[in-house]
C-alpha cells in the first residue's frame, strides 16, 4: 500500500502487519476476476484430469471430425472429487463462526487502517484537522457494521431515528453502543482501500470497483476455500438490492429485485455461492453477443476436466 510522507513508526508498523497478515486472505488478484477471451486453451487438460479415459470425448469443437451423424453410446464420466464443508465448525458453533469464515477477522483491521488513512487525507486536503475525529479501531469498526445489519433487521425511516429520544422510536442498544456523531464520522470516512493506489481513468488499471475490491476478493476466495463444490452446479445471474447512484445499477422490471447489482453466479442445489462476478454493464469487459458463453467458461474454469455437471438456461446456452 502507498504510505503517506510523515507517517509514524506505529503506523507503518501497523500497515507491515495488516498487509503481511492479509496476505494469504485477502490479497487482490487481478487474476481471479478476470475473464479470458477463450478459456479452453491455457488449460492442460492432464494436469487436474480425472477424464483421462474419457478424451475421445473432449475433442475441440473446431477440430475435423467433431460434428457427425453417426451416433454412439455416450459414457458419462465418473465423479470423484472430494465436496462439501472444509472447515471445523459445527451445526452447534455459534453463527458469528460462520460469519467470520467469509468475513475475515483481517479485514477489519485493514478498514481501520484504510479509514483511518483516508480520514489523514482528507485532513491534509483542507489544511486543517476535524476536531471531532479520533482514529478507529478493528473492534470499532466491527461494531459499526453489525448496528447496519441490525438496521436491515430494525428498519426506521432514518438513520438518525435509532438515536432519538422518543422512547417509542430510539433504539437504546444503540445509544448504549455508539453515539450517532460518532456513527456519522465514520460513515464520512470509512474506506476499505487506498485511493492512491486507483489507476487512473481510461487505463488498464482503472478498476470500476477499486473501492470494495479487498470485500470482492475476500469472500470469493472464503466462499471456495470453506466449500468444496458438489457434482451439480449451477450458473445464473443474480441481483443485490441497491438503490444509490452507480453507472452500473441495472433495471430488470421482471425480476423480484427490480433496482440493482446484477451479479454472475455459480452456486450448489441448495443455494450456497461457491463463486460470482458483479457485472458492469455497458463498461464490463464481457459485454456483448458472447456474454453468457464467456460467464459460464469463467465461473466453471475452475471445474475443468473434474467431471462436474453444469446446468444453466438458454440465456447462456451457445455451441461453444
Amino acid at each position: 500500500m502507498a504510505s503517506r510522507d510523515g507517517e509514524s513508526d506505529s503506523d507503518s508498523s501497523d500497515d507491515d502487519l495488516y498487509s503481511s497478515s492479509v496476505g494469504s486472505d485477502i490479497n487482490i488478484d487481478d487474476s481471479l476476476d478476470s475473464f479470458s477471451s477463450d478459456t479452453d486453451e491455457d488449460d492442460d487438460p492432464n494436469s487436474q484430469s480425472s477424464l483421462e479415459t474419457f478424451s475421445s470425448q473432449i475433442s475441440d469443437s473446431e477440430g475435423p471430425g467433431f460434428w457427425s451423424s453417426e451416433l454412439h453410446p455416450l459414457s458419462v464420466a465418473p465423479f470423484s472429487e472430494e465436496t462439501g464443508p472444509s472447515h471445523d465448525s459445527t451445526p452447534n458453533d455459534n453463527i458469528l463462526s460462520y460469519f467470520f469464515l467469509m468475513v475475515s477477522e483481517v479485514f477489519f483491521e485493514r478498514v481501520s487502517n484504510e479509514t483511518n488513512r483516508y480520514a489523514a487525507q482528507e485532513f491534509e486536503k483542507r489544511g486543517h484537522r476535524d476536531a471531532d475525529w479520533i482514529d478507529t479501531s478493528p473492534q470499532e469498526i466491527k461494531t459499526y457494521f453489525g448496528l447496519h445489519i441490525l438496521m436491515g433487521t430494525n428498519q426506521l425511516p432514518s438513520v438518525d431515528m435509532y438515536w432519538s429520544q422518543n422512547k417509542f422510536l430510539g433504539n437504546q442498544g444503540f445509544k448504549d453502543t455508539m453515539s450517532r456523531s460518532r456513527f456519522r464520522r465514520l460513515t464520512e470516512y470509512l474506506h476499505l482501500n487506498d485511493n492512491t493506489t486507483q489507476g487512473p481513468v481510461g487505463s488498464p488499471e482503472y478498476d470500476c470497483l477499486h473501492k470494495i475490491r479487498l470485500l470482492i476478493e475476500m469472500t470469493r476466495r472464503n466462499f471456495q476455500r470453506y466449500m468444496m463444490p458438489g457434482q451439480c452446479q449451477s450458473i445464473d445471474e443474480g441481483m443485490i438490492r441497491y438503490k444509490g447512484h452507480y453507472f452500473a445499477k441495472q433495471y430488470t422490471p421482471c425480476k423480484p429485485i427490480k433496482r440493482g447489482m446484477k451479479v454472475w453466479m455459480r452456486c450448489e442445489p441448495n443455494g450456497y455461492t461457491n463463486d460470482y462476478k458483479i457485472y458492469l454493464g455497458k463498461h464490463d469487459e464481457m459485454q456483448g453477443q458472447s456474454l453468457g458463453e464467456r460467464v459460464v467458461k469463467h465461473l466453471s474454469k475452475p471445474l475443468k476436466w473434474k467431471g462436474h455437471h453444469l446446468f444453466f438456461d438458454r440465456y447462456f446456452t451457445s455451441i461453444p
